[in-house]
């Protein structure tokens, strides 16, 4: 090697080097801005917890409902696969009834 093509090398991979930390930067800055519009203001709608927290009450007042559901639908695959129909338990008779 002569000291003109070890001396070209250096400035060609820093030449790489700078154009990939630009895009780089460019990518980040386009990736920032992005989050930034995505990401909701502080007052805007509902926090994550308080959402959660109306769909567990929500699916806690739907229980009666949803245990006569799987009641009806233990009966109908007990009838499909040939047992006898399960009953409905004394509790789940007076929810029913409501």
């Amino acid at each position: 090697m002569t000291m003109i093509e070890t001396t070209a090398r250096p400035d060609t991979t820093a030449s790489r080097d700078d154009d990939i930390r630009e895009r780089l930067r460019g990518i980040e800055d386009k990736l920032s801005l992005i989050i930034e519009i995505l990401s909701p203001e502080e007052s805007d709608g509902p926090t994550l917890d308080e959402i959660l927290g109306r769909l567990v009450t929500l699916i806690a007042s739907q229980s009666p409902l949803l245990r006569r559901i799987d009641l009806t639908t233990g009966k109908t695959l007990d009838i499909q696969e040939g047992r006898s129909p399960r009953s409905a338990q004394p509790e789940e008779l007076d929810e029913a009834d409501v």
